[in-house]
C-alpha cells in the first residue's frame, strides 16, 4: 500500500517533529510513543508504515540528543552500551515479526504494551521522587555482572518493542535505569543513547521489507533534530529535586493516556 503524501503535511510534520524532539531530549526516550499514534490517528498512515517511519525519524533525534547530553554530563556510557547491545538483539526479532501481525491488532497490542510497561515506571517514579526531594542525587550502584545481565534483559525487551511497534522501547529502558539508581537527569540522557541502538536495529529490519515512507521521515526528522539539539540546554536549568519529583510521574501518565487511545481506536 502506498501512503499518499500532500504538501499540506509539511508544516505540521516539521512542527510535530520539533515538539517531539524537544520533549524527548528533555524527558528521555526516542519519540516512538508519540510518532506512531500521531501518524496513525492524524495522518491516517497504516500502522506498519507508521512503525518504520517512526524508527527512521527517531535516529536523528537520538543522535543529537545523545551528543547534547554527553556534553552536559548526563550520559552513563557503560550502562548505555549494555542496554543498547540487548536492544539490538530484541529489535531485529521485533522488526521481522511486525510484518506478520494485522494492522488493527498491532495497534491494540501497541496500546496494551504501553499500559502494562507503565506499571514498573510508576513504582520507580514514586520511589525516586522521595529520594530526590532532599536535594541529594540518587545513588548509582557499581556495575556488576548481575546488573549488566539485568540491563541486557531490559534492553532486549526494549528492542523487541522498538522493532515490533516502532515505539523506541522507552518504558523498559527508563524503568531499568531507575532501578539501577541513576539520577533522573542521567536517566534522560542515557535512555536517549540506548534508544539510538534500538532505532537503528529496528529500522534495518524494516528496510528489508520496504515499509519506510521517506517523505514523512524527512520532515519529521528535520523538526525533531532541531528540537533534540536544543533540549539538553533547557534541561540543565532544571534543579535536581524538582526533576525527581516531576519526571517519572509525568511520563508514566502520558504513556498510559496514549496507550488507552490506541486500544480504543
Amino acid at each position: 500500500m502506498v501512503v499518499e503524501f500532500t504538501i499540506w503535511w509539511i508544516l505540521p510534520l516539521v512542527l510535530i517533529g520539533f515538539i517531539i524532539g524537544l520533549l524527548v531530549s528533555i524527558f528521555g526516550g526516542g519519540g516512538g510513543f508519540f510518532y506512531v499514534p500521531l501518524l496513525t490517528l492524524i495522518f491516517q498512515v497504516p500502522t506498519q508504515y507508521a512503525v518504520a517511519t517512526s524508527l527512521a525519524s527517531i535516529i536523528p533525534t537520538t543522535i543529537l540528543g545523545s551528543v547534547g547530553h554527553y556534553r552536559q554530563g548526563n550520559l552513563d556510557v557503560s550502562l548505555g552500551l549494555i542496554f543498547g547491545t540487548g536492544g539490538i538483539i530484541g529489535a531485529f526479532f521485533g522488526a521481522f515479526a511486525s510484518g506478520m501481525i494485522p494492522p488493527p491488532l498491532m495497534g491494540k497490542l501497541f496500546g496494551i504494551f504501553m499500559i502494562v510497561l507503565s506499571i514498573p515506571m510508576l513504582f520507580s517514579a514514586r520511589k525516586r521522587a522521595g529520594a530526590g526531594t532532599d536535594g541529594r542525587p540518587a545513588v548509582s550502584y557499581p556495575l556488576t555482572a548481575a546488573r549488566a545481565a539485568e540491563g541486557t534483559i531490559f534492553g532486549i525487551v526494549s528492542g523487541a518493542m522498538a522493532g515490533l511497534f516502532g515505539v523506541s522501547g522507552t518504558p523498559p529502558v527508563i524503568a531499568g535505569l531507575y532501578l539501577m539508581g541513576l539520577p533522573a537527569i542521567k536517566v534522560v540522557g542515557t535512555s536517549i543513547f540506548v534508544l539510538l541502538f534500538n532505532a537503528v536495529a529496528g529500522l534495518s529490519g524494516h528496510l528489508a521489507i520496504g515499509q519506510v515512507h521517506w517523505g514523512l521521515t524527512l520532515f519529521l526528522a528535520a523538526g525533531a533534530a532541531t528540537g533534540a539539539y536544543l533540549g539538553p540546554r533547557y534541561l540543565s536549568r532544571i534543579k535536581t529535586p524538582a526533576m525527581e519529583r516531576f519526571y517519572g510521574r509525568f511520563f508514566t501518565m502520558l504513556v498510559i493516556a496514549l496507550g488507552v487511545v490506541m486500544i480504543l481506536d
